[in-house]
């Protein structure tokens, strides 16, 4: 079996079937491969490999958390979030929770505790060098129901007028001003 490029599937190198494997995460994680070589932060339990909207996590068997790379992360949020109607998450953080100490899986230093910043009220872990975040269990789900209000921002293009003289030939009609509409 090898894994579909950009797919959470198998295809049969012999008879080129495809073999889909249960979903196994609350986050809707798949687990499409073996071992990653990574513990888990939390438990230590040996993280496998596994997708998420497509895109390639680490995630933990035991206790349903799962880490990936800063962009992927982006990525699987923005994905889910377009899949939601707007709505704010009512899901708060135990502070007590900010307390907590783990360490990167892959280079040993503490990871840093903090809210994510956009939006859901859930706290994360990061490893700034390492450009790396861990959610536990059920923590996307609260991230991707936080899904503001998109702005608007498709204004008409402001007309580039290069000098006074332009400003008066499109004010300015012979004898009389004239008014433009915006």
């Amino acid at each position: 079996m090898t894994l579909v490029p950009g797919r959470d599937y198998f295809r049969c190198d012999y008879c080129l079937s495809f073999q889909f494997p249960p979903g196994s995460g609350e986050d809707g994680v798949r687990l499409v491969g073996g071992a990653s070589g990574l513990d888990c932060p939390v438990c230590r339990t040996g993280l496998q490999e596994g997708r998420i909207e497509g895109e390639p996590v680490q995630y933990c068997p035991h206790c349903r958390g799962f880490l990936a790379t800063n962009p992927v992360f982006a990525t699987i949020v923005r994905e889910r979030r377009a899949k939601r109607p707007a709505s704010e998450s009512a899901y708060t953080y135990d502070p007590a929770e900010l307390r907590r100490r783990i360490d990167c899986p892959k280079c040993r230093t503490r990871m840093d505790t903090h809210p994510f910043y956009g939006g859901g009220r859930v706290l994360i872990d990061t490893c700034p060098d390492c450009e790396l975040i861990w959610l536990d269990a059920g923590e996307l789900t609260v991230i991707e129901q936080h899904n503001p209000p998109r702005l608007v921002s498709d204004l008409p293009p402001t007309p580039a007028l290069t000098s006074d003289a332009a400003l008066d030939a499109a004010l300015f009609d012979g004898d009389s001003w004239r008014i433009m509409p915006w």
